[in-house]
Formats: C-alpha cells, structure tokens, sequence
C-alpha cells in the first residue's frame, strides 16, 4: 500500500493478516476494534463484515508505505483460490 492509500476487504473471516514492512493500523466492522501491527505482528480477522487497512503514520505524521499478507484459515487453501474482492498482480500468488 502506498502512503496515502486504504484497502477495504470483506468476507475474510478466519484469515490472518500480519504486516511485513513497516506499521500498519486496521479495523474491523461489525464489533470490532483499532488494531496496530509492527512488522512481523499479526491479527486474525473475526468478523466477515468490511476491514479496512492502511500504513499507520504513528506520531510523527510522516508518510510511509506499508506492506501486509493475508493467510488463509488453515485447511482452506485449494489450487486456484482468489482472495475475495482482490486482483493479484502477479501470478507470483500462491498457498503457503
């Protein structure tokens, strides 16, 4: 994600999603709450409702891109699977 960009994903109930490079701030619909995450750290979504994801610029304000991973649940992963609503760019996409 860029700087100043925002990503809305729904229906990923189950999935971990867990910041790779830099922080990144979430929040999920539907009783859910403000997550952070520094890299490395991650956060399994509870809901199926709208999740919202974006670089956290912290206290400084300063504008950084963040990069994230989204984990499918355990046992979930099938040859040809789409993440809902997203459009890889590559085909570099694939089940861990």
């Amino acid at each position: 994600m860029g700087a100043s960009e925002a990503m809305s994903l729904e229906g990923i109930a189950g999935w971990t999603l867990s910041a790779v490079s830099d922080r990144i701030w979430l929040t999920e619909e539907n009783g859910g709450h403000d997550v952070w995450l520094l890299p490395g750290q991650r956060h399994l979504i509870g809901s199926n409702g709208r999740v919202v994801v974006e670089p956290w610029h912290g206290k400084g304000g300063g504008a950084c891109a963040a990069t994230f991973r989204l984990l499918p649940p355990p046992g979930s992963c099938w040859r040809g699977w789409r993440l809902p609503g997203l459009r890889p760019r590559s085909a570099a996409v694939a089940c861990a």
